[in-house]
């Protein structure tokens, strides 16, 4: 059978200079010129990359799907009640749903709200049911080093096809004060929740600093919670109208509430002095590969 990788993006809160970790994807500079939207794909390590940062080698990452299933985690948040939580979601994957892309056709890609569930760890079984969780840490951030990370998406996929099998979506709450609201904004939970949905459809970040998907977030703002037109692009490309796919929400494997005995992610991912090399505990056919995502205090001018 074909192996299957995983890495995480993370969304870091302030502009730091980047960090060498042994398995890990290349950041994206900076860059004044957009030109194009960039592709996630399989590969992780020391990647080639064109003029605008854009991997130009593995498979390049998408769901077969036609939607795709997503679960909050019952615990939720202490700080936000979680029929807000709930609301927060579902307007992020709206931004990407119903996506037009010309002669009337829109985007092969939509989301569906699964049950809660009672799992509150980023994992993935391959032999097993899963669900694709979204997760707030109040009290401890278990990935060590990076404290000011706002978020972390992991996503685990096969590396001969580039087909995404499981997203998981951990927010940094116990560091950062995440807000809902439109008034008093710190760090707006839908505009960031939206740029990591991005990530969870297979999206890299992109040079085009006025797109979602940019890697730049300025604190204070609501900017990221609608998509830009680079962002229609890239979605309409991966998920293009006439592509052949089926609506099949349920998580590979089917769904599954609890946690499974299967840990993928371990926290070990974020230690900030290489070599990082597999975790421990990391089962045989796995390997864990960073990528990190500066969120750069500078935006839309």
């Amino acid at each position: 059978s074909s192996l299957r990788y995983t890495w995480t993006i993370l969304m870091l809160r302030t502009a730091i200079a980047l960090i060498a970790l042994a398995g890990s994807c290349s950041l994206l500079t900076m860059s004044s010129a957009a030109s194009a939207f960039c592709r996630s794909t399989t590969c992780g390590v020391d990647c080639p990359r064109d003029i605008d940062n854009c991997k130009t080698t593995g498979f390049p990452l998408y769901w077969t799907s036609s939607c795709v299933g997503f679960s909050l985690s019952r615990t939720g948040s202490e700080h936000i009640p979680l029929q807000t939580i709930r609301e927060v979601m579902q307007n992020a994957v709206v931004a990407w749903s119903d996506i037009p892309c010309g002669s009337g056709a829109t985007a092969t890609m939509a989301f569906t709200a699964l049950k809660d569930a009672d799992c509150n760890t980023a994992e993935y079984d391959a032999g097993g049911a899963n669900a694709n969780v979204i997760i707030f840490q109040d009290h401890k951030w278990t990935y060590q080093g990076l404290d000011n990370t706002l978020a972390k998406t992991t996503v685990t996929f096969d590396a001969d096809t580039g087909e995404i099998l499981d997203a998981d979506l951990e927010f940094n709450h116990a560091f950062n004060e995440f807000t809902t609201g439109d008034d008093k904004v710190l760090y707006d939970l839908q505009s960031i929740a939206t740029h990591e949905f991005g990530h969870f459809i297979g999206l890299d970040h992109t040079p085009d600093f006025l797109a979602t998907m940019f890697s730049g977030y300025t604190d204070g703002t609501i900017d990221l919670r609608t998509i830009e037109p680079d962002d229609m692009d890239a979605i309409c490309s991966v998920y293009n109208p006439t592509r052949t796919a089926v609506c099949s929400p349920e998580p590979n494997g089917g769904f599954r509430s609890e946690c499974s005995d299967a840990k993928v992610d371990d926290g070990c991912s974020v230690a900030a002095t290489p070599p990082l090399g597999t975790p421990a505990g990391t089962p045989r056919g796995w390997m864990l590969l960073v990528g990190l995502a500066w969120l750069i205090r500078r935006r839309r001018n």
